[in-house]
């Protein structure tokens, strides 16, 4: 099962070289010019090589995050620890190639460590970082905006999350169905991005509509997370189709609701044994602000999931998920952010799916205080119902994430 991308810690020598270097010159995604400020990365402006930088246009970024984890009780391992961590380095270039509303991004990412959710058991996954161990080229796309924005397309190998089924008010928990529903079979996200073209159109009024195809090589077996284009448009020529649509709306209680569609193109198997020639399903997403004060900086955010597959060919056929962000809980922290969310897999009762459970539930509490401007720590608790469907105890799992802005 793929997972949705998270910025994670302290990669290989060389990684970490690299990271180094781009910190040096590099700001938040986040920040302009105008706007920098020192006091949001670990090293600083060193000599005004990153203000330059980025007044130039050139938005270099660095971030590193890791996660350490033990099972309390219950699960696969219990007492079992994993320690865990990925970096992440990117550059985007504005107005690429002399183009006005183009942009340009390059992207390195690499994970190392434990597979925390082998411990547990568990079918969704504890940690949205865990992976194999892998050093990639992550992405590399360019993207032209036209007629004032209402028109965009992408080109490139990139990460289907960014733009397809994701939740804004679930991104800061660290269970990785809040990323997207578990019942997108293949879905060319983390740890696997791929090569692939999408487009979304904005006439007004909210309203948008987006589609993309994309390289489905994971599907056979391929990983497309450290490979070039050539399985895009050559052998095993499976291809995976998204299309969302929906609303999306400002003002204090801003938000977003979507509906989509995705289609693979590969072949699988069947729990009878036999074979599909492809694969397909629906999602529904949601996110809301339901308050939002400026004085304190308090806000509160809500987000909720629908997604739906064939219980023939997939292991889940219905996924929910909701739940619930704080920022500025308690009055004297305004940074830190708390949260709340349950998250729900119906598995597939399909003759030959095995599963001795008909549901797995995982619950998640979190609480990520604000220690520096470049330092985030976030204790985390989750209790899991039915870890993997196959007759495990109920799992107690407590993660100390720490994010790192360099």
């Amino acid at each position: 099962m793929t997972r949705p991308r998270r910025f994670t810690a302290f990669g290989a020598l060389p990684l970490s070289a690299l990271c180094l270097g781009l910190a040096l010159a590099g700001a938040s995604q986040a920040q302009t010019a105008d706007e920098f400020d020192t006091g949001h990365n670990l090293l600083g402006d060193p000599a005004g090589l990153r203000s330059s930088a980025t007044a130039r246009g050139f938005v270099l970024d660095a971030s590193l995050t890791g996660d350490y984890s033990m099972v309390l009780d219950g699960g696969e391992a219990k007492r079992a620890t994993a320690a865990r961590y990925l970096v992440e380095a990117g550059m985007t270039i504005d107005t690429a190639f002399g183009l006005p509303g183009g942009t340009f991004y390059i992207g390195y990412v690499g994970f190392h460590g434990n597979d925390g959710s082998v411990d547990v058991g568990d079918f969704q996954g504890t940690s949205n970082i865990d992976a194999e161990p892998f050093d990639a080229l992550y992405s590399l796309w360019y993207r032209q905006s036209l007629f004032d924005d209402r028109l965009s397309i992408k080109i490139g190998k990139e990460d289907a999350n960014t733009d397809f089924a994701y939740v804004d008010n679930g991104g800061e928990f660290i269970h990785s169905s809040p990323g997207f529903s578990p019942t997108i079979q293949a879905f060319p996200s983390y740890p696997d991005p791929a090569t692939s073209v999408s487009a979304f159109l904005r006439p007004g009024g909210g309203l948008y509509i987006g589609a993309g195809v994309y390289d489905g090589a994971t599907q056979p077996g391929i990983r497309t997370g450290t490979r070039g284009p050539s399985t895009f448009y050559g052998a095993p020529s499976d291809l995976f189709w998204i299309s969302e649509t929906g609303i999306e709306y400002g003002g204090v209680h801003n938000g977003r609701v979507g509906v989509g569609y995705w289609q693979h193109s590969g072949e699988f198997e069947r729990f009878d044994t036999g074979t599909e020639d492809h694969a397909d399903g629906a999602y529904l997403v949601w996110d809301q602000t339901i308050y939002a004060d400026s004085a304190s900086a308090r806000e509160v955010g809500l987000f909720a999931q629908y997604g739906w597959a064939d219980k023939e060919i997939s292991e889940v056929e219905h996924h929910a998920s909701t739940g619930v962000q704080v920022q500025a809980l308690l009055a004297d922290r305004p940074d830190d952010v708390s949260g709340l969310m349950t998250s729900y897999v119906a598995f597939s009762d399909a003759p030959g799916a095995g599963f001795s459970d008909d549901y797995e539930l995982a619950i998640e509490a979190f609480h990520a205080i604000r220690a520096a401007e470049w330092l985030t720590i976030k204790p985390d608790l989750q209790y899991i119902v039915n870890p993997g469907g196959m007759g495990l105890d109920d799992a107690t799992v407590v993660t100390l994430r720490a994010q790192i802005s360099l």
